[in-house]
């Protein structure tokens, strides 16, 4: 048997379908209007299979090739600690020549990634949630684990590993976080500051 469907009935099977798994899997609360679920799947549909062009692969590919092998240049970013497994969790990490200036301006350091501390817990607490039934790392409040920035001062070239005071009492994190972030053959200091103490909220 052949069945011949339209394409705006194919779009609205399959936004129907995108909703139900959605609903399925709990990743959405129900929506009182189901027809801006639809709109946005209409919307994502319509411009998800658009090809590039041969020279938008060319630039894509060129602009992946420049980055192949830096992976292993110094970084900024955030990270948690476990002391209980001795490892970090929640790394976000960009590496310093990804930024054509400075994007922030401190007397210690002068350069950072945008990501924060609360923002990134939040995010990963819920797809633990969802995902993992509620099993990781991400219990509790954010600032209740300790957790650090990476700073990078172009001028004196030292990056700044700030921490809260935990750190006396897990000096061996020190050690991850170096390799976690490349600095090994860089100038590094560790800074300490209320801020990135256990129970201490942005503020």
């Amino acid at each position: 048997m052949t069945v011949t469907v339209t394409e705006e009935e194919l779009q609205k099977i399959v936004a129907r379908a995108v909703r139900m798994a959605l609903k399925e899997v709990k990743d959405i609360e129900e929506q009182p209007n189901e027809t801006k679920i639809e709109e946005v799947v209409d919307k994502k549909l319509a411009t998800s299979f658009k090809p590039l062009s041969p020279k938008e692969i060319d630039e894509a590919m060129n602009l992946m090739a420049s980055n192949r092998g830096k992976d292993n240049e110094p970084k900024v970013g955030i990270f948690w600690y476990n002391p209980s497994d001795n490892e970090l969790f929640g790394v976000r990490s960009h590496r310093v020549t990804d930024y054509v200036k400075p994007n922030s301006r401190t007397e210690f350091g002068s350069v950072s990634c945008s990501e924060m501390h609360e923002d990134v817990w939040k995010k990963e607490f819920h797809r633990q949630k969802y995902k993992n039934g509620g099993i990781g790392p991400y219990v509790g409040a954010y600032e209740m684990k300790p957790r650090g920035r990476i700073f990078y001062n172009p001028e004196t070239e030292v990056f700044t590993i700030a921490v809260g005071s935990w750190i006396e009492q897990y000096p061996q994190a020190v050690e991850l976080i170096v390799e976690e972030f490349n600095l090994k053959d860089t100038t590094y200091e560790v800074r300490t500051a209320h801020h990135w103490d256990i129970g201490q909220k942005w503020n």
